[in-house]
């Protein structure tokens, strides 16, 4: 497919000045960059959010949860930081201010590092991604996303740790989901071997967006790993976990119809279900096996989607294995989902078109800037910047009953090289559940900065496969972050909004509006961040709250706290209300696998693990 086969969509845009180019790049101290993204609270917040413009709406109501990724130190990949969790409360009706409560998300492994000092049991940053202990194995920030299981039970998943419960009511972590001896080590055999037998927290690799099914209250997720990339594959391995919510787990190996085990060489983000299948998706996010020896090289991410589907009439109790189709989508994405509807056996697919960009590449101090310079400390850990404009794909595959092949007709592209930049979360009606069929779809762009393309990075990419722009055509001025509508039938852009150069937008939000029914019904909550605030005496950390059907016209109102404050935010939920966990729902025994373990540990770890882990996952 070359460039003019992409559909370009007509997009309304915000009334923004041109955006220009310029053969010179903004030194740091001049960039339009929100460099408090770096930094948050560490501590519990709580309070009223302050209307900073606009009118809150009348029929706006429920609740969001939002997480984050705070970085502890200089290099460390932002979204994968110190893990906090916001609740966003709106009254029904209006009747009362707007409401904040944000905590730290106290996994046993962040509690750990909070006060270990022994010299082998600290926790130490591998290449800017992951944080390690000789002793004690690696960390949790459980800060990907949250999930309603209905019930009033809530979920926070983590693609480098297992999935915990928390109570909605007071942001507490209850319990992990599974037994730790449920969940197989994702340390390839050579690895496992050295590993002690005395880690509390051992890796275990998932997918960041476990599927709950309200209709069936089942949950659906995997456990992968046994290889290094493309290293030792035959050892490689991708567990298919079926969970009751209420005892052990189902789990079956994924087969080929070679009798080989299928495998993830990269990462695998996102998980989809339909009435009848199950589709496991490798998505764009590669952490070099070097990285952790501190070598930089890039390795770019392939041009292509692995996906493996399952039939659910295979998953056998009592089975070991489960049979898979597997085939490659033509494009590369991390954020995918499809309708729930499946009639005629053909699973449809909405993701994001990432291109030539790395989601797993932090920008490290005082490398070299493709356009000149050094990145600079200050935002040293945030991810670098794409090296192509992005876009937003949907893809059909019909299911047959001993194969899968994609309906290649059906595939279709939106790029757009005014906003299709970064393309990041998505957010719709009933989100982390999916529609029997999905009518529109708001994603966040989060924009393009010159400053923030790395050398490394853009010489791993010069010869991706269909690029819009080479290295040396890139803008070398800022393109804002966006919020784009997608109208799923006719695959177009159709309403958009770019917001100001000084703000950085991630994380949007659908919230349905009292009384509706319709996708398109309602509003979308972003979370921004800004260098220059809405008002001066604010922090920049805002929310903006948009019509749904009307998303041109800018913010209906914006929201904002000198006492709220986040870093990098991750992804969201709304739901219409709370309860209070219920006390008979399940709880795992992690309290037994921390006791078993811990003669084998210091008289400090022993002491960590008694006075703070214990009393609250007992």
């Amino acid at each position: 497919m070359n460039r003019r086969d992409f559909i370009k969509s007509a997009c309304a845009l915000s009334a923004l000045p041109t955006i220009g180019f310029s053969s010179e790049i903004k030194p740091m101290d001049s960039s339009t960059f929100p460099t408090s993204i770096m930094n948050a609270s560490l501590s519990a917040q709580s309070g009223e959010l302050n209307i900073l413009f606009g009118q809150l709406p009348s029929d706006i109501y429920g609740h969001i949860f939002m997480c984050e990724g705070i970085p502890l130190e200089v290099d460390q990949l932002t979204p994968n930081g110190r893990g906090a969790l916001t609740r966003i409360d709106f009254p029904a009706g209006n009747n009362s201010s707007v409401s904040f409560t944000r905590k730290m998300i106290n996994t046993p492994s962040a509690i750990m590092q909070q006060h270990v000092t022994g010299l082998f049991d600290k926790f130490s940053l591998l290449g800017g991604t992951v944080y390690f202990s000789m002793n004690l194995g690696f960390m949790n920030y459980c800060n990907t996303a949250p999930n309603y299981m209905g019930n009033n039970r809530f979920a926070l998943s983590y693609e480098g740790g297992v999935p915990f419960e928390f109570d909605a009511t007071t942001l507490e972590l209850v319990t992990p989901i599974g037994e730790l001896s449920e969940w197989r080590t994702s340390l390839p055999p050579f690895a496992d071997v050295l590993a002690p037998n005395k880690w509390l927290f051992p890796q275990i690799r998932t997918t960041g967006h476990p599927y709950f099914d309200l209709n069936t209250q089942e949950c659906f997720t995997i456990n992968y790993g046994g290889n290094t990339g493309d290293t030792g594959t035959r050892n490689g391995f991708i567990q298919l976990i079926r969970w009751d919510e209420v005892g052990p787990f189902e789990s079956w190996q994924v087969k080929l119809r070679n009798g080989d085990n299928a495998y993830i060489s990269a990462t695998s983000h996102s998980l989809s279900v339909t009435r009848q299948y199950i589709l496991i998706f490798e998505t764009a996010a590669r952490v070099e096996n070097s990285r952790i020896l501190g070598i930089r090289s890039v390795t770019a991410q392939k041009h292509r989607t692995p996906v493996w589907i399952i039939r659910k009439a295979d998953l056998m109790a009592g089975q070991a294995d489960v049979l898979a189709d597997y085939l490659e989508l033509d494009f590369d994405t991390s954020d995918i989902m499809c309708n729930y509807n499946d009639d005629g056996n053909v699973v449809t697919l909405y993701g994001q078109y990432l291109g030539a960009m790395d989601k797993s590449e932090p920008q490290f101090d005082w490398e070299q800037l493709y356009f000149g310079g050094r990145v600079d400390d200050s935002i040293a850990g945030y991810p670098a910047a794409p090296m192509d404009v992005g876009g937003l794909v949907r893809a059909r595959i019909q299911v047959n009953t001993l194969s899968a092949t994609e309906i290649k007709p059906d595939f279709a592209v939106i790029r757009d090289e005014h906003l299709c930049w970064d393309m990041n979360d998505p957010a719709y009606r009933g989100h982390f559940q999916f529609p029997d069929t999905f009518e529109h779809i708001y994603w966040s762009a989060i924009g393009y900065r010159p400053e923030h393309l790395v050398k490394r990075v853009a010489k791993a990419y010069e010869d991706y496969p269909q690029r819009y722009y080479t290295n040396d055509s890139l803008p070398q001025e800022a393109i804002p972050s966006a919020l784009i509508h997608m109208d799923c039938h006719s695959m177009t852009i159709s309403d958009s909004y770019q917001f100001p150069e000084d703000c950085v937008m991630r994380t949007p939000q659908f919230m349905s509006a009292i009384g509706s029914s319709r996708q398109d019904e309602g509003y979308v909550l972003t979370f921004v961040v800004r260098k220059h605030p809405t008002q001066a005496e604010t922090n920049g950390k805002e929310l903006w709250i948009f019509d749904a059907q009307n998303l041109s016209q800018g913010p209906v109102c914006i929201l904002g706290s000198q006492g709220l404050s986040f870093a990098t935010t991750n992804h969201a939920l709304w739901v219409p209300s709370i309860g209070p966990r219920p006390v008979t729902a399940y709880k795992s025994n992690l309290s037994q696998h921390f006791l078993d373990k811990m003669p084998c540990h210091s008289s400090e770890v022993q002491e960590i693990l008694t006075t703070y882990i214990l009393p609250k996952f007992t």
